[in-house]
Parts: C-alpha cells; structure tokens; sequence
C-alpha cells in the first residue's frame, strides 16, 4: 500500500477544491448545530404555484406562439417561474430591492393600481351624480360653435399689413354687396363651419379663437392676429353653449364622478401614509426647495 509522504500531505492541503470543501462542509455543520431543526411552522413559507399561475404561463405563451405548449414545455416554465420567485425572494430577503429606483416606483404603481381599482368599486346613488352634474355642467354642456370667413395677410407679403387689412374692409364696406376680395393664400382654407373654441385654438391660436367668438356676426373685423399673421374676419354664424339634460348624459357622468372619486380616494390615501410615516427633509434639503430671491445685478 503506498504511503502518502509529507511533501504529498503538503500539496494536497494547497488544493483549492479541499479549501472549498472544508469551507462548506463547516458552514453546513455550523447551520445545523445553530438551528438543529426548526418546527414547519416557523420555517420560511414554501413557493405556491396554483392552477392560476399555470393557467397564466399557458395564456402567455399560447398568445406568443399560437398554439398551446407541450408537457414538456410547460414544465419548463413552471420551473422558470419557482426559480424567478425563489430568486426574487431570497433577493427580498438580502434587501436588494431597497434604495432601486425602478423596484421602489414599481411597488409604488401596484398599490396605485389597487387605489384605483378601489374607487372604481364605487357606486354613487342617483343624488349624488345629479349633484357632481349640477356642479359640473359646462363640462357636460354643448359646446358653442362659430362659422367665419377670412382673408389672410401674409406679412411676408406686405410692407404694413395692419394698415393693409384695414383698408381692404373699409374697401368692403363700401361694396354694396361686399365683393370678391381674395387675400393671400392659406392651406387651412377661407371658410370654416361651426367649428368650437378648441378647434379653431388647434388651427390658428387661442387668442385668435376668443377674437373670433367674440366678434359680432355679419361684419367684416379685425385685422385679427394669429400665428400666421394678420386677418379680417367675418362671422357668418354662431350657435351659444347649451346644457344637455342628465339623462342623455349620464355615462359621462358617470365617467367623471369615478375620475374624480379616483383622485379624492388617491389624495386621502396619501395623506393618511404621510401621517403613518412621516416625512422629513435636511436643512440643505429646505434650502434647496425654498424660492430664492432674484440675483441682484452688480453695479457698472
């Protein structure tokens, strides 16, 4: 029988796979002499996987690959999955998560979801949907509309449009019918029908659209600014805002009133965990949030 020399003993401690051995062998030893056998209940709880989560992983690849997957397959997802949460857990367990940003906005977004989800369990009674109407009527209301026709300035083309487009409207009226008078051309058109406030906003600017619903029907004005240049405009009709009985409206209050529960229920929500938790800022925090004062300009 051979017999193992001193300077063969020396090698063999060099070896690294004994130094992981010994290591491991002294770490498995040391977790059970400290915990020789903890009670079940008292052990982590184990990774459930339900006939939901196996129902899901089919869906999920049955959308992806448009057929169901075999045995096999779906005893390989299965096992993705234990690992993923087996993985996530002990992650959880590290403290991994903590300080993430996407992990912390994440968290954030699911118990948003389930506020969400609360308040649209909602139900409001009759009354109170007839009152979130009554205080909200122009957001139900038929909105008002304005036909005009106009005639474009470019200022590009003009030495002194404003003076331009005055002259042309007192030329107008001077015409007993009013005249063809062409102006410069624009690719949104000359002639506009019952369009609202917002549409008119879209093509030529909001202060243009409160000019025109505010000018009188039947008259050529301006000249009127917009982001093109300037305008006479006419006025051809106008229908006013009128309310819409409830009931034709009743979905879109419905609708609102959620919204707005949403954002209530949200903003107590909040308001109850700063209350729980608390929040503090630095100094150098205040600071930083606090308006400063404009800079002064040093003296020539």
């Amino acid at each position: 029988m051979a017999q193992t020399g001193p300077h063969n003993r020396r090698t063999l401690w060099r070896e690294p796979l004994l130094h992981f051995t010994l290591v491991g062998a002294a770490l498995f030893g040391g977790y059970h002499w400290l915990d020789p056998g903890l009670p079940k209940s008292d052990r982590a709880v184990p990774i459930h996987i339900g006939e939901g989560d196996v129902r899901w992983l089919k869906q999920t690849w049955s959308s992806q690959w448009l057929r169901d997957p075999t045995i096999e397959e779906l005893s390989g997802l299965v096992n993705d999955l234990v690992g993923e949460q087996l993985l996530a857990r002990e992650a959880e367990a590290m403290g991994l998560g903590e300080n993430d940003t996407i992990i912390r906005r994440r968290l954030a977004q699911k118990l948003k979801f389930l506020i969400d989800d609360t308040a649209q369990l909602t139900e409001p009674t009759d009354e109170e949907l007839l009152q979130f109407y009554a205080s909200h009527a122009e957001s139900f209301a038929r909105l008002g509309t304005v036909s005009f026709k106009q005639i474009y300035f470019n200022p590009e083309q003009h030495k002194d449009p404003a003076a331009d487009a005055a002259a042309l409207i007192v030329e107008i009226q001077s015409k007993e019918n009013g005249g063809s008078v062409a102006g410069d051309r624009l690719l949104l058109g000359d002639d506009f029908q019952r369009l609202e406030n917002s549409a008119v906003s879209r093509m030529f600017g909001d202060d243009f659209a409160d000019a025109v619903f505010a000018l009188e029907p039947g008259k050529w004005k301006g000249p009127v600014k917009s982001g093109y240049g300037l305008h006479i405009v006419m006025v051809t009709e106008r229908t006013p805002t009128e309310p819409r009985p409830f009931d034709t409206v009743r979905d879109a209050v419905m609708a609102q009133w959620r919204n707005s529960k949403q954002e209530d229920i949200s903003r107590a929500y909040l308001a109850d965990l700063r209350n729980k938790y608390g929040v503090q800022y630095d100094e150098s925090t205040k600071e930083l949030l606090t308006p400063q004062s404009a800079p002064s300009v040093a003296a020539k």
